[in-house]
């Protein structure tokens, strides 16, 4: 379970997914619990609409988010054939976007999705460069497994590091609490 101050505020821990797909030799981090990473925690958006509303986000335990905030203008050129990287701006804290529909541009939306960890944003790689001020410093608090997504849902298992094998039917969730922000002059957000 997420501790310290409440979602979505700075110093918060991140509940952020860890897709399958990934897992299998894409180069996604193997981590322990109690270890320290840099990792840009993007943001999959599987609906979004026009807002006025005030900028802000929270999540739950396995990732779920809402946020609401401006999209940044696409970053770079899109040579890698994934996409255009944009970057929502959520009450000061910035996620990389991967969108399931159109993305809308720039504006101000609010958004629903899942924070998860894509190995393409990994510092060193095109992407990953381009979502640099993204990134952050994040000692993993917590690996688990929940099966809240099957039809008979139980309590998350704690595990103590990232295994090889996911059972089907389950999401596999880190627990992430930011140490620092990494690779920017941006200073540190306070709250």
């Amino acid at each position: 379970m997420p501790t310290g101050p409440p979602p979505g505020r700075p110093g918060s821990e991140l509940a952020v997914q860890l897709p399958r797909t990934f897992l299998d030799g894409r180069g996604l981090l193997r981590f322990a619990v109690g270890d320290e990473i840099e990792v840009a925690p993007a943001l999959f958006v599987s609906e979004y609409l026009p807002t006025s509303g005030a900028d802000g986000w929270t999540h739950d335990e396995i990732g779920i988010v809402r946020a609401q905030g401006s999209v940044l203008t696409s970053i770079g050129e899109d040579t890698t054939g994934i996409g255009p990287v944009s970057v929502l701006d959520a009450d000061g804290r910035l996620f990389p976007l991967f969108w399931a529909s159109t993305p809308p541009g720039e504006g101000h939306v609010a958004i629903g999705g899942a924070l998860y960890l894509d190995p393409d944003l990994a510092p060193g790689t095109e992407l990953g460069e381009l979502v640099a001020l993204c990134r952050e410093r994040y000692r993993v608090t917590s690996i688990r497994v929940s099966s809240r997504l099957t039809w008979q849902p139980g309590p998350p298992v704690e595990l103590s590091a990232v295994p090889e094998d996911v059972p089907p039917d389950t999401v596999l969730v880190a627990g992430l609490l930011p140490v620092g922000v990494v690779d920017t002059d941006r200073p540190p957000t306070s709250g």
